[in-house]
């Protein structure tokens, strides 16, 4: 898409890249890989191209979204080893921790965009977990998945072969 419109984009007094990412896009939890990694390059991908454009009239912003009620988690698909049971409970846990409203971070982005900052990080979920990552970058998941244990009920499949908090 950026590729597509980059020729109209320039062709203005002054536009804006604004390219979602996700949480997952600053951190990398357990049973995310592929999700994580994209989100991840959407990151890279927009750092890089705000370099490309400096001294143009388009710049680049890339937003972070924690938890913000959607219906990503409704529309996720499962693993093949993940059963309509625990499916359903991991639905649930989702549902309480996409909280932030929807409406909100969508106001965010326009004013994120109108004040051409070059990142936005969405919802308080989403900022503490960026701290925690940049302040402890060896221990932050540990906390992350702690934080789902016990706010969420969530239950990795491969507890026993991680080493996890304890409660």
């Amino acid at each position: 898409m950026t590729r597509a419109f980059l020729p109209h984009l320039r062709s203005r007094p002054e536009a804006r890249i604004i390219n979602i990412s996700s949480l997952f896009g600053l951190i990398s939890p357990a049973e995310h890989c592929a999700y994580s990694a994209s989100k991840f390059a959407v990151r890279g991908f927009s750092q890089s191209l705000r370099q490309e454009l400096l001294g143009t009239r388009v710049g680049v912003t890339v937003v972070h979204p924690g938890g913000v009620a959607t219906k990503i988690a409704e529309n996720a698909r499962s693993p093949a080893h993940v059963g309509p049971e625990l499916r359903e409970e991991r639905l649930k846990w989702a549902q309480k921790l996409l909280a932030f409203p929807a409406d909100r971070a969508g106001e965010m982005i326009v004013k994120v965009t109108e004040s051409r900052q070059n990142r936005l990080i969405i919802g308080p979920d989403a900022m503490l977990f960026h701290l925690l990552e940049r302040t402890a970058p060896h221990r932050h998941i540990h906390f992350f998945e702690w934080f789902l244990r016990k706010f969420g009920g969530w239950k990795p499949l491969s507890e026993s072969s991680r080493r996890l908090p304890q409660e």
